[in-house]
């Protein structure tokens, strides 16, 4: 296993204009991803994130490829409807303050 990279996890927690006006963005790490060789040659990633609960790690896998097979196109469904002429009713019994039970 040999070591390739380390990048560091990062969001937007705020905005704010530098001395000139421009708007500039403020970061937050929270966290490290880790690119690694394997001893089979491919590479491989893991991560670690910090939070308030502590370090939560993880693997990276590369995402499958589905597109040799084209997928089956449904037709569109039909959403609900209320059946002209009846309305939805509701019961309520009044010694709950009208919450339905």
């Amino acid at each position: 296993m040999s070591f390739i990279k380390k990048e560091n996890l990062t969001i937007v927690i705020g905005e704010y204009n530098d001395q000139q006006g421009n708007p500039k963005k403020q970061y937050k790490t929270i966290g490290e991803l880790v690119t690694m060789m394997g001893n089979d040659g491919q590479p491989y990633q893991f991560f670690k994130l910090w939070g308030p609960g502590g370090v939560t790690e993880g693997k990276v896998f590369d995402q499958q490829d589905n597109n040799q097979q084209q997928p089956v196109q449904s037709p569109p469904q039909q959403a609900y409807s209320q059946p002209t002429g009846q309305q939805p009713t509701q019961q309520f019994q009044q010694n709950n303050g009208g919450w339905p039970q």
